[in-house]
């Protein structure tokens, strides 16, 4: 819309002696005017925009914040910004939702009342009535509707698929496809073994939890271009991850008491895309879906993202992630998995010793691992695939045949490693690729649970009781055995070895020496302060 547009609509819009109420985007345009044509007064702006003359002196006050918006996106057509008076209530009643949802339940006004009183008397709020106000900004902030159910392929609104198609192509035709991108999460039990007697684990009480994790995958239109996951677990400081700072990480770690996704991760994820684009000096699209936990927070000011919600119940036929994405990701990981668990009880055959299990370090690794081998072409075949793109470049059946062929391939490969395993009662391929969607719906959130996540974010760090600290042994024992491998590798007569490897064995084994020449004399030195 055209800076005379934009004024003449607000102009329009308004009535004698009715107070006019600009939109975000309306103070930026405001805020652009002044800034390009300094001769305006300000009582000349406001009767350009038919507000008071206060009313622009408090804009102006404000111009970095309002020049900061992105006049194009969504958030630019709110007039008001939101003020939250009970954000813990409204964090757990929308984490509640995307949990109901996701079973499958109906939700209306009256139930999502009732469980707002809840919420509210869980974190000790005395003065939260959830009135009618409260309940309407509610539902229009978080994009509800009553008895709509978000997410679900059987419950799609066909009919209006094809529109929606059409709208998304004509939103897209003005981005480059390297500048489009999809994210969506996944629930994963990360430990998991295609054992249908160890699945059970999961299953039976609250620890279920700790042994899942949400993962939130990330990439664009052409496949050239996939973000580092974002990884949530129940955990802030598991002990397996030892001194690893998380910014090092493969992945975007985040933590909460049950490793969901809410509104304050979601919006810091956004925050952080952001400032990678300005600093690449893009703007880019993001599609996402309609879950209540994606709402933007109204302090949020994104300028190189603009995200396009998907229409409720069209997700599973327009989200490409949602096409064959994730369900990649969960193969190769799968496949992952099952490699180390053949090579985990090799070796405990071969020492004796009980099978070393996968702790999250070892997740994490898959995960970015699995994420890589996502291929290209999978993710450009499943893009074309929901028939959102303004073109595609190879027939639709020859995409859906070559992606067919891929998940097929994916499942032998995995069902000739589950036979390598010395399970009793293996699952089978088929049924381990879809043990997340089984365990999800038959073990969600309760409401101790999700009141947890909330009062977490407040919490001292937390630890994970179930894994073991890594044992780390003496100076004296890494040089004894350093010397035995120097020994082994120089004498051995079936193993060769380039002398480079035998002279950094020697470097490593100096490194371990010296330090422990220094820890001896700094106790000599100790013992001799003491003494004296």
């Amino acid at each position: 819309m055209s800076q005379q547009g934009k004024r003449k609509s607000t102009k329009e819009s308004s009535q004698p002696n009715k107070r006019v109420v600009l939109t975000h985007a309306q103070k930026h345009q405001l805020c652009l005017d002044s800034q390009k044509t300094p001769r305006l007064t300000q009582t000349e702006l406001a009767n350009l925009y038919n507000i008071k003359q206060n009313t622009v002196s408090d804009i102006l006050k404000k111009k970095d914040k309002w020049l900061f918006i992105n006049p194009d996106s969504e958030e630019s057509n709110k007039q008001r910004e939101k003020q939250v008076h009970f954000p813990q209530v409204e964090e757990a009643l929308s984490l509640w939702i995307t949990n109901a949802l996701s079973a499958n339940l109906v939700i209306n006004g009256d139930i999502l009342r009732e469980k707002a009183k809840f919420f509210a008397q869980q974190f000790e709020i005395t003065r939260f009535s959830a009135s009618n106000g409260w309940m309407d900004k509610f539902k229009k902030w978080y994009n509800l509707k009553e008895h709509v159910k978000w997410g679900e392929a059987n419950s799609a609104p066909l009919e209006i698929l094809d529109e929606e198609r059409n709208k998304l192509r004509e939103i897209l035709k003005n981005y480059d496809l390297n500048d489009v991108f999809n994210c969506d999460e996944t629930g994963l039990y990360w430990d998991l073994e295609p054992s249908k007697t160890l699945a059970q684990g999961p299953l039976a009480g609250k620890k279920k939890s700790k042994k899942r994790v949400t993962l939130l995958f990330t990439c664009n239109a052409t496949g050239t271009e996939k973000m580092k996951p974002l990884f949530i677990h129940a955990y802030q400081n598991p002990r397996a991850l030892h001194k690893k700072k998380k910014e090092d990480l493969p992945v975007e770690y985040y933590w909460n008491s049950t490793s969901w996704m809410q509104v304050s991760v979601w919006n810091d994820y956004l925050t952080k895309l952001d400032k990678r684009m300005r600093l690449q000096n893009r703007k880019i699209l993001l599609l996402v879906d309609n879950a209540p936990v994606h709402v933007i927070d109204e302090n949020v000011r994104l300028t190189n993202v603009t995200v396009h919600f998907l229409l409720p119940n069209t997700t599973a036929h327009l989200q490409p992630c949602d096409a064959g994405i994730i369900k990649s990701f969960k193969a190769q990981y799968r496949k992952l998995i099952v490699r180390n668990r053949i090579e985990a009880y090799e070796i405990s055959q071969e020492l004796n010793k009980g099978v070393t299990p996968i702790n999250i370090c070892d997740a994490i690794n898959f995960s970015k691992e699995a994420w890589d081998f996502v291929s290209q072409r999978t993710i450009v075949n499943c893009w074309r695939h929901t028939g959102i793109l303004p073109q595609d470049e190879i027939d639709e059946g020859e995409e859906n045949e070559d992606q067919a062929d891929q998940e097929a391939y994916n499942e032998i490969e995995l069902q000739e490693l589950i036979d390598q395993l010395p399970y009793d009662d293996p699952m089978d391929a088929e049924e381990f690729l879809h043990i997340d969607d089984r365990l999800q719906v038959d073990g969600g959130l309760t409401d101790e649970e999700i009141v947890s996540i909330i009062k977490s974010n407040d919490d001292e760090p937390k630890t994970d009781p179930i894994e073991e600290s890594p044992k780390v042994i003496s100076k004296t024992e890494a040089l004894d055995n350093l010397d035995n491998l120097v020994l082994f590798f120089e004498y051995s007569l079936d193993i060769s070895i380039d002398p480079n490897e035998t002279s950094l064995l020697r470097k490593l084994r100096h490194k371990v020496l010296k330090s422990h020449i220094n820890s001896l004399k700094q106790t000599t030195l100790d013992h001799f302060i003491q003494i004296v």
